[in-house]
């Protein structure tokens, strides 16, 4: 079984539009320029997967309202197993309106809802015992208002305790106290702080810092995302990851695309870390130059594979 968490996930809404004219109206007349999707780090990445034939996947984390029934039919749909702690409070919407020529990208990000503290505790027990039998743990995403900054923290314990290995996407101050807990590998995102560890970043030489900071907290690997690159970080040293001759249509889904394709290749090909990040950087190309939030097959990925280079830096 693989296991994803996804504390405070999200619909998404996406709609495509000739231009984006502010201020002026804008019709839709078909649904091929609308796509309504499960959202939220953690999610996207578990429908990946079941995409690509792993048929045991299960998503736990919060939903709430009467829209978070909607969002669990959505998941459902896909073959997946939801482990839900359901909340009064709505689950959160995030709306995208892609044009098309000029092509632009404009993104309403509702950040979160609250969760009680009993809510958590029944989280923390459902995690226990839901992960028993769980070969792979993703951990991702932001934390909803109410949930202490330790979560992940105390997730990953829970997971060391059994015996597991964890892969953690998340930022801010969750990230700082969960690399305590020594996950095996770490993806920071900070698109909405631009800082990782309380300090921001913008030249190369800070996601340089950035990544050598995370091996030094407590992480084994780092994967950090560099505009439309990779900086990868293990004992051995700095890589680059790059892609090359792609048309950039699509962001959505990219990066949970990524983590997906990663764990697939460590289920078929066991750990290697350089080799793993290809064949994920060739599926978030994928994404990148479709207007599909998920994967639909292998075939699709390794299609894009000699797109895609490895270079060692000398930093």
């Amino acid at each position: 079984m693989i296991t994803t968490v996804t504390l405070n996930p999200a619909i998404d809404r996406e709609y495509f539009v000739p231009e984006n004219k502010p201020k002026e109206h804008q019709y839709i007349y078909t649904d091929k320029d609308i796509n309504v999707t499960p959202g939220g780090k953690g999610v996207l990445s578990s429908i990946n997967l079941k995409h690509l034939g792993h048929s045991d996947v299960q998503n736990i984390g919060f939903v709430g309202g009467r829209q978070g029934l909607f969002f669990e039919k959505m998941i459902q749909e896909h073959k997946i197993t939801t482990n839900y702690v359901y909340t009064k409070n709505e689950i959160r919407n995030n709306i995208f309106v892609i044009g098309k020529d000029p092509v632009t990208y404009t993104h309403y990000n509702d950040y979160t809802y609250r969760v009680e503290p009993r809510e958590v505790e029944e989280l923390i027990k459902r995690f226990k015992r839901g992960i028993t039998d769980s070969d792979f743990i993703m951990i991702s995403g932001s934390i909803p208002e109410g949930v202490n900054f330790s979560i992940y923290q105390r997730l990953i314990e829970i997971c060391h305790d059994l015996d597991k290995e964890v892969y953690l996407h998340a930022s801010g101050e969750a990230l700082n106290r969960a690399l305590e807990a020594k996950p095996k590998v770490v993806v920071p995102y900070f698109k909405h702080t631009n800082k990782i560890l309380d300090k921001p970043v913008s030249d190369f030489e800070d996601y340089i810092w950035a990544g050598k900071k995370l091996l030094e907290g407590g992480a084994q690997y780092v994967m950090l995302p560099y505009h439309c690159d990779r900086l990868l970080f293990d004992d051995t040293g700095v890589y680059s990851l790059s892609p090359k001759n792609f048309c950039l249509r699509n962001w959505l889904g990219a990066g949970e695309a990524y983590n997906a394709a990663f764990f697939d290749y460590v289920n078929q090909h066991g750990f290697d870390f350089i080799e793993a990040n290809k064949y994920a950087g060739a599926a978030a190309l994928d994404i990148a130059e479709r207007k599909s939030v998920f994967l639909e097959n292998k075939e699709e990925i390794e299609e894009h594979l000699d797109q895609i280079e490895v270079e060692k830096l000398e930093v």
